[in-house]
Formats: structure tokens, sequence, C-alpha cells
């Protein structure tokens, strides 16, 4: 595994994210970016099919293209990928756009998972999780519809890559820094039999 990244993209997030490839790989397949857009910023996962050194250069060139085109309707960005990914391998993604003003539009092509959790009781509960459209962007883009939702201070938004077993809301920690949150979900549920990455930004409520 590698050293969990953190970064600073608005002043109403805290983002990291964690990820390893498959055993035996020097390069992942699966990267993540948070990128500043507006008075918030885009959260993008990535996870380039196969895994190697292709899976990670097909990878890299759409967060390359993700990261130039961040202030778009997500749709859009996601459609420009699609065109610069083209007789390549290919990637699935999932995108959210964070406004410090509490909103969220997430959007995904693939099996890029997404969820909402909400700290209660001890633990964190599954609000919401994003939409995915089936395809693989470079091959087949189906037609998408952006969701919106409500978030509040605390808020977790998770997203894991197909490496990282489905069940992984269960194992997300209430509270601690989210790195090492997303160190832990990716010590706890990675395959090993595939790259793998986890994700994780805590609204903290709207900037001041």
């Amino acid at each position: 595994m590698t050293a969990p990244v953190e970064a600073t993209v608005a002043p109403c997030l805290e983002w990291a994210w964690a990820g390893r490839p498959l055993p035996g790989e020097e390069v992942s397949g699966d990267l993540a970016l948070a990128h500043p857009v507006g008075d918030g910023a885009l959260l993008a996962v990535v996870d380039g099919l196969g895994h190697g050194a292709e899976a990670a250069a097909v990878a890299t060139r759409a967060r390359e293209v993700v990261a130039a085109h961040a202030g778009a309707p997500l749709d859009q960005v996601l459609a420009t990928v699609h065109e610069a990914l083209r007789r390549t391998r290919g990637v699935t993604a999932t995108l959210a756009a964070v406004s410090c003003a509490g909103s969220l539009a997430w959007v995904g092509v693939g099996n890029v998972e997404a969820h909402v959790l909400r700290p209660e009781g001890g633990g964190v509960r599954r609000t919401t999780s994003a939409v995915l459209y089936g395809g693989v962007l470079g091959d087949r883009l189906p037609a998408l519809r952006i969701s919106e939702v409500e978030l509040r201070p605390g808020d977790l938004v998770v997203m894991a890559t197909d490496g990282i077993a489905r069940d992984f809301p269960d194992h997300v920690p209430a509270g601690g820094p989210v790195a090492r949150i997303a160190a832990a979900v990716l010590e706890r549920c990675a395959s090993p039999v595939d790259d793998a990455l986890v994700a994780v930004a805590r609204y903290r409520g709207p900037a001041t």
C-alpha cells in the first residue's frame, strides 16, 4: 500500500485517497483526483481496465483530461474523457462536484462506487449513492443524468474502485482524519486480485 495522499482543495473539504496496485505489479490503474472548482471541488476516481502499465497509462490520461476540464458540467467532462480515450482499453470513472454551500452533484460510468455516509450513533449510515451507468469511457458512453443531493457538516463522500469489496461502507470509521479512514478501508477491503483505491472527502460545512 502506498502512503495515503492528502490535499486541501477547498475550505469546506478534507480529502485523501489511498491505493495500491495488484500485488506483483509496480503501478496501479486506479487513480484519484481532487481539483478546486469555484467555491468547492471536483472529486474523481478512475479505473483503467485491467492492470499494469497500460491500465496506469490510460488512467493517467483520463485524470489529466478531467483536471483540464474540471469546471465543465460533469456529463461534458465524461464525454471529453470518452473522446480522448478512443482506441485505448478505456476506463470507468465516477465524478462528484461538491459546493461549499452544501450541494453534491455526481455521476459514474462503470463500477466506481460512491456513497454519502453520515456519522450516526458512533458509526456511519449510508444516506445516498451515486447512480452508475453501464459503459466504458473510450468504448461506450451511455446517456447520463446528473444526480444532486444535499450534504450536512460531517458527511463523508467515499468513492472506491471495484478492487474494494462492495460492503466497504460497513467498514468506514465514523471519525478520525480522512487519510486514516481511506487507509483503513483499503487495508480491510482490498481485493488480492486487482488494483484497489479508496478516496474519502469530509464536508466541513459552509466556508466562512
